[in-house]
């Protein structure tokens, strides 16, 4: 029975995996077909996006291997260190949006729908990721340490939303210069008029976060009609 169990949760990770490749190709292959009809690389920078919000998925679903197999469990804690700074790049791709204008020859109905695609995806790359970890911490824990775990990670993409957008950082800066980042983001508290966006985009993006998260987890928890 144990092995029936683990062979569908496999095999649904699988599909989950495969929609999310597929659902980055045809991401890709806009922004590839618009800067061969417009010969500009207006939003070329989403393909790094792209690849930065990868890193978290691919982490969380080597992490219960590595915690499993590796012979220094710690390597296993600092692959999860690692996935809590970067997870803020999946959701991040959201405030993409704001680029959203008519350029050159191409249809605002186009690049809506281009954004919309790499920020999806982001998204989606996000939540199935946190849900793994979440998993995987209440494996070795328990479902309370588990949740809370799963809000402070949605607080601090909330965060990382605002620090990588308005104060321009980037995920690496806190792990290559913490110095830095952490002075350049306690001068934007300490200052009052850049205190309450920061705390209203904060509070505003990890509530939606929030909402989100529930609903692919009560999404995913919906039997199969057909086995029903």
């Amino acid at each position: 029975m144990l092995q029936k169990i683990r062979h569908q949760y496999l095999g649904h990770r699988a599909e989950i995996s495969l929609l999310l490749l597929i659902s980055s190709v045809f991401a890709c292959a806009l922004e590839l077909l618009r800067i061969y009809i417009s010969h500009r690389h207006n939003y070329q920078y989403f393909l790094w996006n792209l690849f930065l919000a990868w890193i978290p998925f691919a982490i969380s679903l080597y992490l219960p291997v590595a915690h499993a197999t590796l012979r220094w469990k710690w390597l296993a804690y600092v692959l999860l260190f690692i996935w809590v700074v970067l997870w803020p790049n999946s959701p991040y791709m959201l405030t993409d949006l704001l680029h959203l204008k008519e350029k050159q020859n191409i249809p605002l109905w186009y690049d809506l729908g281009l954004i919309l695609s790499f920020a999806w995806t982001g998204l989606l790359l996000g939540f199935i990721s946190l849900l793994e970890i979440q998993n995987f911490i209440r494996w070795r824990t328990n479902r309370l340490v588990a949740w809370i775990f799963a809000v402070l990670v949605i607080l601090f993409g909330g965060f990382g939303i605002y620090i990588g957008r308005f104060v321009r950082l980037n995920s690496w800066d806190i792990l290559v210069n913490p110095v830095q980042t952490f002075t350049d983001v306690s001068g934007n508290f300490n200052d009052p008029s850049t205190r309450i966006e920061m705390i209203g985009m904060t509070v505003l993006y990890s509530l939606f976060l929030f909402l989100g998260y529930l609903t692919i987890k009560v999404i995913i928890k919906i039997p199969d009609r057909m086995a029903l």
